[in-house]
């Protein structure tokens, strides 16, 4: 009875924290958002076009004053980069195999808290447009979430993430329809080099005639 008593009291103390937890969380973004003018957030949407521009174009120098000196980007294939010089190679090796360009715009609505009014939250949806090098097209739906801090009047990225759902991915469906070419193709390759082995095999061991 004892133990039964404990745990429903354990319960419902962790139950009262959650909540507290909840409505702390709730009622916070509300009085830091408060403290926010429309100049702090066109500075935001300002940092936030500049990013997007410098993807699109792979120029990461136009970039690299926004970031945080202890800023992450998470790629949709949970790969981390803290320097600009790394992530930079990793967007363009994107461009080494059958991609042959990127273009990512942001869609509906951002969805925007700040913690304080010097740190912001904002999440949101975005379609990236793959162009390949056979001709074709295809759009990727995104998510994202970036963590912006400002610092000596500037807004900077502290953190970018972005997710894709994995079963719709233009990338990894042009890689595998490239790969049943290269089977069939290699099926066949094998199946026209057996048969010119089995023909040449056949002539070595025919038997000669000899003639009467």
């Amino acid at each position: 009875m004892m133990k039964q008593r404990r745990a429903s009291i354990y319960k419902c103390t962790q139950l009262l924290w959650s909540v507290l937890l909840v409505l702390g969380i709730w009622n916070l973004p509300q009085s830091a958002l408060a403290d926010v003018n429309p100049q702090e957030i066109n500075a935001i949407i300002r940092t936030r076009d500049i990013a997007l521009q410098a993807l699109n174009t792979r120029d990461f120098a136009k970039i690299q004053p926004y970031l945080h000196p202890n800023f992450t980007i998470t790629t949709v294939d949970n790969q981390i980069f803290h320097k600009v010089p790394e992530f930079e190679k990793y967007w363009n090796q994107q461009f080494s195999s059958s991609i042959k360009d990127i273009q990512m715009q942001l869609k509906g609505d951002t969805i925007r808290t700040f913690l304080t009014p010097e740190i912001d939250i904002a999440s949101g949806e975005a379609i990236a447009s793959f162009s390949f090098k056979d001709g074709k097209a295809a759009d990727m739906a995104l998510r994202w979430t970036a963590v912006l801090q400002k610092l000596q009047d500037k807004w900077t990225i502290q953190s970018l993430h972005f997710s894709s759902n994995l079963l719709n991915n233009p990338v990894l469906n042009a890689a595998q329809q490239l790969g049943r070419i290269l089977a069939v193709a290699a099926g066949v390759g094998g199946f026209l080099l057996g048969a010119v082995t089995m023909l040449l095999l056949r002539r070595r061991t025919k038997p000669r005639t000899e003639r009467i």
